[in-house]
């Protein structure tokens, strides 16, 4: 009896000793059947935190004692299909192969993938209906090392020797596997100069152990290099197929990590960065970053695959996201980051499971997200129970969430769904951030009167706020937006008040200036100041008939300068139509110049003509004096500009150069420099000096 319970004590002790790795066995086992029974459909692989705890599972080794079980071939399989689903196909490894070789490609797969690498192949990777080249070169673009299976057969295959070419056209890694002894000749140029690792006797246990070490090895080396080759590729490859999409390129954390790769990938000589990667980033470096954005994702790290997911689906289709594995860079205030992501987000999309409602930090951001009336839209990802859903937050529970369970959990029609919805009043909810920013910013900044809205701005703003009022939209206003663009309403009347008050002292003043130039019209009125008089009077009805105003003393100073004044001076010694007339700067002369090629000086006070300058061969159409009045231009249908010494009528020079008749000069305000203007469609520039 003492036996039996100590036998019996042992037996327990062994049950319970690794009892959860053995459960973590047995579990798996049961989803991977499932699985298979179902046609290795992808909604029944393993997602979020139960995917990483599997892949922590298959990765746990028993250095010093006997492992309890040992995973199957089909637990690696499970556990590897699963984390290549979630990384969307990317894989750690490519194999290219014969099929006569297809047997060693299978044994080198499994024991990869019981090694936690997930592994690419055209049998299990290629779905039906879609073209067979385009998903192999995705499969070879989505892997960090391309394995090439080297035999006679494989050197022979086109579809090797393809494989290989593209391969090696992105720059990838590519670790050749010597399976049988080959010609020399028959090695490819791509392959020459790589050191191969044998597996020709991977017949024998010992001598194939040694060999995978060899593979493993190699694939260890610096890995965190290959993955980011391969990611930035397929997304600037996916950039690329889709003319240059803007959102699709880098930002935040993102950017900065692959910046930095960049850098170090310029150094390597064996696997350096391509062009299109180069350009990827610096586009990403030289975009314009956008004020608001339309979706802000919230979820629990145990839901990230399905967050990374619809965020990289969304970019697809041009839509902007903030996504914290994309957008938060080192070394930046966590918390801070999040909420200036949440103010510039038009939608706050938060990814309902028991972890997400559970969690502090997405309470914290539904919390915030509800003080700003963001508009929520949420996503039933995982059901909760009876306690959850008394737990969650009440702005989460007052929202019909989408459930992407529906539709036997296909992912296609459940993300149309959600599509369709942040498309519902998209341009309501994108003016709701750019309020809210608006309003935030003002706030922050002592409700500065520079940030407040003025002219049409505000006109959108204050009719977006009554249509909102008026129809209950939803997300509603918040306190603030309206604080702040009432603000911006009161600044406008103020301004408005404060203008209108300075307009008016402008009128009155002007008003009274009209008075008194009447005033003083009536006084100088002589028969030999009529002119004066009546220029001053003219001066005061233009300001009457400019405020629409009656002056009956303008009226009056009118009327005696035009029914008693005379003419003053008649200039009429010109044979021809007079094209210009020029004061001199100081106004005492005056120029005139005409048809009949001559031009006239003129003493302004009594209109006795001073000189007649001749010279033209043709009429003169303009004439300009220098800023100091010595010197008077004139230009001609002769072709020619002459400069005229003022004082004695004596000619200078004359310029030529232009093809056709000179209409127009004029003089620089410094005198150095003359502009002349043709019929030729030329206008050309001259130093007077010279």
């Amino acid at each position: 009896n003492d036996n039996f319970e100590t036998s019996f004590s042992g037996l327990l002790e062994i049950i319970d000793r690794h009892k959860d790795y053995v459960d973590h066995h047995t579990n798996l086992l049961v989803r991977a059947l499932e699985w298979e029974r179902n046609q290795k459909q992808t909604n029944y692989l393993l997602i979020g935190e139960e995917r990483q705890k599997a892949e922590n599972w298959l990765k746990e080794k028993f250095s010093n004692e006997q492992s309890p079980c040992i995973p199957t071939d089909f637990h690696c399989e499970f556990i590897c299909e699963s984390v290549k689903n979630a990384n969307n196909l990317m894989t750690q490894v490519f194999l290219s192969y014969s099929e006569k070789d297809r047997d060693i490609k299978e044994k080198i797969r499994k024991t990869l993938m019981r090694e936690s690498l997930t592994v690419w192949t055209n049998k299990t990777d290629i779905k039906t209906g879609v073209a067979f080249s385009e998903e192999i070169n995705k499969g070879i673009e989505g892997a960090d090392n391309f394995i090439y299976l080297m035999s006679s057969d494989s050197l022979k295959s086109e579809y090797c020797q393809q494989e290989l070419k593209h391969a090696n056209s992105n720059n990838k890694r590519i670790i050749p596997l010597l399976i049988e002894k080959v010609k020399s000749e028959l090695i490819p140029v791509e392959l020459k100069g790589l050191q191969f690792i044998d597996f020709t006797k991977a017949e024998d246990k010992e001598q194939y152990q040694i060999a995978i070490n060899r593979l493993l090895g190699e694939l260890k080396k610096d890995p965190s290099y290959y993955e980011k080759h391969k990611i930035l590729l397929v997304k600037a490859l996916k950039w690329q197929g889709q003319n240059e999409n803007p959102s699709l390129l880098l930002r935040g954390y993102n950017l900065q990590q692959f910046e930095a790769w960049l850098k170090v990938a310029k150094q390597n000589k064996d696997y350096s960065p391509l062009f299109l990667q180069e350009k990827f980033i610096t586009a990403s470096l030289n975009r314009t970053e956008e004020s608001s954005l339309e979706v802000f994702i919230s979820y629990s790290r145990s839901d990230s695959d399905l967050a990374r997911k619809i965020n990289e689906q969304l970019q697809e289709l041009g839509k902007t996201t903030w996504f914290d594995q994309e957008s938060i860079a080192t070394g930046t205030d966590f918390q801070q980051e999040i909420y200036r992501g949440i103010e510039s987000s038009d939608n706050f999309l938060f990814i309902i499971s028991p972890k997400s409602v559970n969690s502090p930090y997405c309470a914290d951001e539904v919390e915030y997200a509800q003080s700003l009336n963001k508009r929520f839209v949420t996503i039933l990802h995982r059901s909760l129970s009876e306690e959850d859903r008394r737990k969650q937050p009440s702005a989460l529970a007052s929202v019909q969430y989408l459930d992407f369970n529906q539709h036997g959990g296909d992912f296609g029609a459940n993300f149309y769904e959600l599509v369709r919805t942040l498309n519902t009043d998209r341009d309501y909810v994108r003016n709701h951030t750019e309020w809210s920013q608006k309003a935030l910013k003002w706030q922050q900044r002592s409700q500065d009167e520079a940030l407040l809205l003025r002219g049409s701005e505000l006109v959108i703003a204050e009719n977006w706020l009554s249509e909102a009022e008026k129809n209950n939209q939803k997300p509603p206003t918040t306190e603030l937006q309206k604080e702040f663009i009432r603000a911006s309403g009161e600044l406008r009347d103020r301004l408005q008040k404060t203008e209108a008050e300075r307009k008016q002292r402008e009128i009155n003043f002007e008003l009274s200036l009209a008075n008194s130039l009447s005033r003083y019209s009536l006084s100088i009125f002589k028969p030999d100041r009529s002119l004066k008089a009546l220029i001053e009077a003219i001066k005061a009805g233009k300001i009457l008939q400019k405020h629409k105003a009656k002056d009956l003393t303008v009226a009056a100073a009118l009327h005696q300068a035009l029914t008693q004044g005379r003419e003053g001076n008649r200039l009429v010694k010109h044979k021809y139509s007079v094209l210009s007339v020029s004061f001199s700067p100081d106004g005492q002369t005056l120029a005139s110049a005409s048809v009949d090629n001559t031009i006239k000086l003129w003493k302004v006070e009594t209109g006795e003509e001073l000189l007649t300058l001749t010279g033209h061969e043709d009429g003169v159409f303009s004439v300009s004096f220098s800023p100091d009045g010595e010197t008077l231009a004139s230009a001609s249908v002769d072709n020619t500009i002459k400069l005229w010494k003022v004082e004695t009528g004596e000619e200078l020079l004359t310029l030529t150069g232009h093809e056709d008749g000179v209409f127009s000069v004029s003089f620089s305000p410094d005198g150095e420099t003359l502009a002349s203007a043709s019929v030729d469609n030329t206008i050309k520039l001259w130093k007077v000096e010279t």
